[in-house]
């Protein structure tokens, strides 16, 4: 089977997905971000898809689709909305993680609702008696979510926690990106939180759920830069300068080449560490290079489509500045590029 091919099961999936994109995000996505209106509606669509249940296993009630169908989708969305697609990674993070210890709150995550936010290790969020104490910076979803699933520590013990946002002091934030996905400060401040699992087992959802943030972000990021390919190459071919099109001028078509090279080699990377993990095989090494190879080349690609573009390129209704300012903000979540760049020199090289 081709890298990039999928069956017939999850092409109807996609299928579905990408008209409902058509349909409902695209006409709405640059005006939602403008105004920093939350994603509502759109969210409430994903939840009649049934898409955050694409993943979790059958037995616990999910499509038990695997990783594959996911990055797909998140890739379609990327293309249209970051935001979106930063919440649907956030929503199947939580039912993952909830499903693999049998949590309570699974039910209503995977349908949708309850808008749940992950909120990871990474933050160094502490429990102790069943309480949480610290604070995250930035938490996609946080602002509207009814209920925070939080991966904290207890000494040297992982803890998953589910806690009621009302608990928590909520501050939202102007984030450089994801507008439409109510990105928040959340301060837990000794929240009484629900412990779903302790030790190994919330361990085991921890790194779940940070598998689906790795290839859930690398996908979305493709389908951004894939989207900033696209608009910079419209622009080039109607643009006139010196006489003719920008994209008969080699600097310019050379920006396109070389950004849609690096979109092309991200998303062989996305789709191969989702069939490994699928396959039941340790992706992490796969999934880390997929992610930080996909942000990188969305960035890149919305740089240079900016730069195509000139001044237009930083005005709203062109859309690539939108792709530029989610691409930047995926740099520094689940943990950043940068500890992703050491993770990986600890798995390859031992460093």
């Amino acid at each position: 089977m081709h890298n990039l091919q999928l069956t017939d099961d999850q092409t109807l999936v996609l299928d579905t997905v990408i008209k409902f994109v058509q349909d409902v995000v695209a006409p709405s996505a640059q005006e939602r971000d403008e105004h920093r209106h939350f994603a509502r509606d759109e969210f409430a669509g994903l939840a009649d898809l049934g898409l955050f249940a694409l993943p979790v296993a059958a037995e616990k009630g999910g499509a038990g689709m695997g990783l594959l169908p996911l990055a797909a989708v998140c890739e379609e969305i990327g293309a249209h909305s970051g935001s979106l697609a930063r919440l649907l990674t956030s929503q199947v993070q939580c039912a993952a993680a909830l499903a693999s210890v049998d949590a309570e709150a699974l039910e209503a995550v995977m349908a949708g609702t309850k808008l749940a936010a992950w909120v990871g290790l990474e933050h160094g969020v502490v429990c102790a008696g069943g309480k949480l104490s610290g604070k995250a910076e930035l938490v996609p979803a946080a602002g509207e979510a009814a209920v925070l699933v939080v991966a904290a520590r207890d000494g040297n013990e992982v803890v998953l926690a589910v806690v009621e946002s009302s608990t928590c002091k909520r501050t939202a934030l102007r984030a450089l990106g994801f507008a439409s996905a109510a990105p928040a400060r959340v301060e837990f401040a000794g929240a009484a939180a629900t412990i779903a699992s302790r030790g190994a087992a919330a361990a085991a959802a921890a790194r779940a759920a940070d598998m689906i943030a790795w290839l859930g972000s690398a996908a979305a990021c493709v389908g951004a830069g894939r989207a900033s390919v696209a608009f910079a190459h419209k622009h080039a071919g109607e643009r006139i300068a010196f006489g003719k099109p920008l994209l008969v001028q080699q600097a310019v078509v050379r920006k396109l080449v070389e950004s849609q090279r690096g979109i092309d080699a991200a998303r062989q990377l996305v789709y191969h560490a989702a069939r490994v993990h699928d396959l039941g095989q340790d992706a992490e090494r796969a999934a880390l290079q997929a992610r930080i190879a996909a942000v990188d080349a969305a960035v890149y690609a919305a740089d240079e489509a900016i730069q195509i573009h000139g001044g237009f390129g930083y005005v709203v209704e062109y859309h690539v500045e939108r792709h530029y300012r989610d691409s930047k903000t995926t740099e520094v979540l689940d943990g950043g590029n940068e500890r992703g760049r050491d993770r990986l020199a600890a798995l390859q090289f031992g460093g």
